[in-house]
């Protein structure tokens, strides 16, 4: 059914006179006539009783009227939905973040949800490797992730991490030791491979090049944990410094200033897919 054809019918419902709702319509009054015959033919039934007095309504009209202005109300919201869709102002994103990305990624979507409340948001906590996995299968439209990554996905850099040592505030150590090896009289206390696959790299790149062969007494799933461990005064562990933020205050964070215990963190989303809501939430990060 013609949304114009209805608007026409209410207005001159609401006027009563052809001529009057010709002009509010912004047509001719041959127009408006043949607007409400083809609505009536539509129907099958008239809509109007013309008279030297205007246009009333009939039984069938009267009847009508009420399920024509819901039709247009909803054809306003539809069309209202679809701007808001088209511009980024509705729709949905699932972002995925990392351990970095603890505080950042909360406060981020807070500033987006407060731009654009109608789009809504999960947060998911995955590795770097998982989020490019799932961002390139379409089960997440963004990421927080460690930088570089795959050629396929577009990136946006947001901040800079880097290694530190979580030692228990309690010993001795107020700075990394120059004796690596005395780390291990307490020994590590390690995320497990699998939860955060590019931290175990970067970890065993840099040990590598210290020539240093961590003691590893156990390994865990969740940070939360790792902390508690060393908070113990059970052992140290090496992890983001911006990890750290969930820190007990029994627990120093001792972090490592060189290049090569630094790395690039960053927003990625698929390359070349046009999607007006990540890139509304791109646009909000990138600006200065």
């Amino acid at each position: 059914m013609d949304i114009k054809l209805l608007r026409s019918f209410i207005t001159l419902a609401g006027l009563g006179h052809f001529g009057r709702a010709a002009d509010v319509l912004c047509v001719t009054q041959p127009t408006l006539s043949k607007q409400i015959a083809n609505l009536e033919a539509e129907l099958g039934a008239r809509l109007f009783e013309r008279g030297r007095h205007g246009a009333e309504l009939t039984a069938f009209g009267a009847l009508f009227l009420p399920d024509a202005q819901r039709l247009t109300q909803d054809a306003d919201q539809v069309l209202l939905r679809a701007r808001e869709a088209s511009r980024g102002a509705r729709g949905r994103l699932r972002i995925g973040f990392g351990l970095s990305a603890l505080e950042f990624a909360p406060q981020a979507i807070a500033a987006f949800s407060q731009r654009y409340p109608d789009v809504a948001i999960t947060l998911n906590d995955y590795s770097s490797a998982e989020q490019t996995q799932r961002i390139l299968a379409g089960e997440l439209e963004l990421g927080i992730i460690r930088l570089p990554c795959d050629g396929a996905l577009a990136t946006l850099p947001l901040f800079e991490e880097q290694l530190a040592l979580a030692v228990p505030a309690v010993s001795k150590w107020q700075a990394v030791p120059d004796q690596l090896a005395d780390l291990n009289t307490l020994g590590f206390i390690a995320l497990s491979v699998s939860r955060g696959p590019g931290l175990a790299a970067h970890i065993q790149q840099w040990c590598n090049a210290h020539q240093f062969n961590p003691r590893i007494t156990q390994y865990i799933e969740d940070i939360q944990t790792i902390l508690a461990i060393v908070a113990a005064g059970l052992g140290v562990a090496l992890l983001p410094y911006r990890a750290g933020l969930l820190l007990p205050q029994n627990v120093r964070l001792l972090p490592f200033n060189e290049t090569a215990a630094h790395w690039q963190v960053g927003l990625a989303w698929q390359a070349g897919r046009e999607d007006p809501v990540v890139k509304g939430f791109v646009d909000l990060l990138a600006k200065p």
